[in-house]
Order: structure tokens, then C-alpha cells, then sequence
């Protein structure tokens, strides 16, 4: 499995860079037009590159990396449900609200790698180690998403209602994850932690700038159903 490791690096490089000029692109433009439509394919299949490969690359022997595991996880994890719910959202524009198996197992997914996080985050923190606060953080926010998705699965919400909200904040998220990865990679500095929060912090400036302009109250995921 050694002799995996380059290649799948380099996979996984390809996949990340891909997934943040494509989503930088897609971000920037005008929702729902071509130039977004496209961008947005080519970072779903890059960020789905870069995260399954980060889980491949995190058990290979001498490059084991339980936090590598789990933030690959996670990134997936956003970028399955980001692009479940515009499927779902198509979907029950031809039919009533349903949902497949594919979508409680993406949401169990999520929960696992949430959880993981979170026990991660607490043992580190009991034995003194501050870098624990990073994979907490990524646990809350990963937690969050689970339970937006329990709400909607058990019908407290539409489709209609929480798709644009969850589309743009799992997207985003994941393109956060990609620049994320760029800095820790590129920058080097005593408090790494800074590199691993510092996009999230920014990012959720930018996803409240979206949230308020391409959803409505009515549509809004914490409306009741």
C-alpha cells in the first residue's frame, strides 16, 4: 500500500486545487446561470477526489492520520449533502417529498464523522493539547448539519423550504475545507490552529452574505413545516 501513497497524493492535490478554483468560480458568479452550473460540477468531483483520497491516504502504513481521516470525512460528508439536496429539490418538483436510502445513510455518514470529531476534540483537550479546539469546532459545525438534516427527514421542514439554505452552506463549507487545506499546506507559523480556524471564520461571512441574498425568511430552513 506504500507504493499507493504518491499516487494517491498527487490525486489528491489535483483534487483539492481543482475544487478551489472551480469553487471560487462558483461562488463568484450568478447563481443557478451556466458559468455557476459547470463550476459547480467540476468542484463536487474535485473536492470528491480530494476527500476520498484523503481517507485512503490516512491509513496508508507511516502516513496514518486520524484527523486527516475525520476532516476528510467531513468534507465529503458536505459535499454529498450539498449536492443530495439539489437532487432532492428537483425531485420533488415531479413528486411528493421523499427520501431514499441513500439519503438517511449520507446523513449517518455526517453523524459518524461528527461524533469521531468530538471524541477527538475532548481527549485531546484532557490531555492538554489546545489543537483539540480544531477538530471540536469541526464536530459542532459537522453536528449542525446532521440535525438540519433529521429535520428534514423527519418532515419539520421541505425540501422547498431548506434547500437553498443548505445547498449554499454545505458548498460552502467544503470550499472552505479546500482553502483550508492550501494554508496549512503553503503557511507555516507557532500557532498553527490560527491556519485550521482562520477560513472557517472568514467563510461564514461569505455564507451569511449568500444566506441573505438568495434565500427568503419563508424559505428558510428553521421555517416549520
Amino acid at each position: 500500500m506504500e507504493q499507493l501513497f504518491t499516487p494517491l497524493l498527487i490525486l489528491h492535490i489535483l483534487g483539492g486545487s481543482t475544487g478551489l478554483i472551480a469553487g471560487t468560480i462558483a461562488a463568484s458568479v450568478k447563481k443557478g446561470s451556466k458559468p455557476h452550473l459547470l463550476s459547480g460540477k467540476i468542484f463536487f468531483w474535485g473536492m470528491f477526489i480530494a476527500s476520498f483520497s484523503a481517507l485512503i491516504l490516512s491509513w496508508v502504513p507511516g502516513h496514518e492520520s486520524l484527523f486527516l481521516f475525520a476532516v476528510g470525512g467531513f468534507t465529503l460528508y458536505m459535499i454529498l449533502s450539498g449536492y443530495q439536496i439539489v437532487l432532492l429539490k428537483r425531485k420533488s418538483k415531479q413528486q411528493e417529498q421523499s427520501f431514499s436510502p441513500i439519503d438517511y445513510l449520507i446523513t449517518l455518514f455526517g453523524f459518524s464523522f461528527a461524533f469521531f470529531l468530538l471524541i477527538q476534540s475532548v481527549k485531546g483537550l484532557l490531555h492538554g493539547n489546545t489543537f483539540s479546539i480544531v477538530p471540536g469546532v469541526f464536530g459542532l459545525i459537522c453536528m449542525s448539519y446532521v440535525l438540519l438534516d433529521i429535520r428534514l427527514l423527519t418532515g419539520n421542514v421541505t425540501v422547498k423550504q431548506s434547500w437553498m439554505y443548505n445547498h449554499i452552506v454545505r458548498m460552502m463549507g467544503a470550499m472552505i475545507a479546500s482553502y483550508t487545506a492550501f494554508l496549512v499546506v503553503n503557511v507555516q507559523i507557532d500557532m498553527q490552529w490560527v491556519l485550521w480556524l482562520l477560513p472557517s471564520v472568514i467563510g461564514s461571512i461569505f455564507i451569511t452574505v449568500f444566506l441573505r441574498k438568495y434565500t427568503r425568511p419563508k424559505n428558510n430552513t428553521y421555517v416549520k413545516h
